[in-house]
């Protein structure tokens, strides 16, 4: 192989690595949860359970009395199985059973305006 040959070579491999170096990053999850505010669900007993982040959260049964969505939606499930869906910025109640789990979505819920 010629001189010529070799050093195209590791030219390409350098722009290339060069290229992989500084091409910017793509938006993750953990970016996204750190611009959001927390779901928030307060419990009968004055404890609170904050989550900033999608996914499920289950929790022994507990009588809850509002879940304030922050910049998420999702819902509260009950101990029965059934839920209370919650939207972005809205504060809902939900006192009227123990719930045993809280679902945070990445998008919007279907529900929501």
């Amino acid at each position: 192989m010629n001189r010529t040959a070799k050093l195209s070579g590791a030219l390409a491999t350098l722009g290339m690595a060069a290229g992989l170096l500084f091409t910017p990053a793509a938006a993750s999850a953990d970016a996204e949860a750190t611009l959001a505010s927390p779901v928030t669900l307060r419990f009968a007993d004055n404890t609170t359970l904050s989550r900033n982040a999608p996914g499920t959260v289950n929790f022994l049964p507990k009588l809850a009395t509002t879940v304030s969505g922050g910049t998420w939606s999702g819902y509260v499930q009950y101990n029965d199985g059934s839920r209370v869906n919650f939207c972005p910025s809205q504060t809902v109640n939900v006192s009227s059973k123990p719930s045993k789990a809280l679902f945070v979505s990445s998008t919007k819920g279907s529900w929501c305006p």
